[in-house]
């Protein structure tokens, strides 16, 4: 007769057959719940990110309204035309100091 702590040779085959499977599969559950805890974590902090900015932005909307955003752009137009308009004059009075330069040049020689 068998004794209460003895196994059967079955249980034996059975537990040395499933228990390198199930310890794997048991690394696994553990390794995907604490990817889930960090990817909990992560997601409530960009809750949290988006929360904050959601909030600036409700406190802070009437910082920049479309006319006057639109008043800025057309002012940056208005002095980037300007600046093209004075380097064009530059390079205009440059050649003329150049062709001055040389006439000086030649009378001298």
């Amino acid at each position: 007769m068998e004794e209460p702590n003895d196994l059967h040779p079955l249980e034996v085959t059975a537990h040395t057959l499933l228990s390198g499977p199930l310890d794997n599969l048991n690394e696994n559950f553990e390794q995907l719940d604490q990817s889930q805890l960090i990817l909990l974590t992560r997601l409530k902090i960009i809750e949290d990110r988006l929360l904050s900015f959601q909030r600036v932005v409700l406190e802070d909307q009437n910082i920049v309204d479309d006319k006057e955003l639109t008043s800025h752009f057309n002012r940056v137009k208005e002095l980037r035309r300007s600046l093209l308009a004075s380097m064009k004059t530059l390079g205009k009075v440059e050649t003329r100091i150049e062709k001055m330069n040389e006439k000086l040049q030649e009378s001298l020689q």
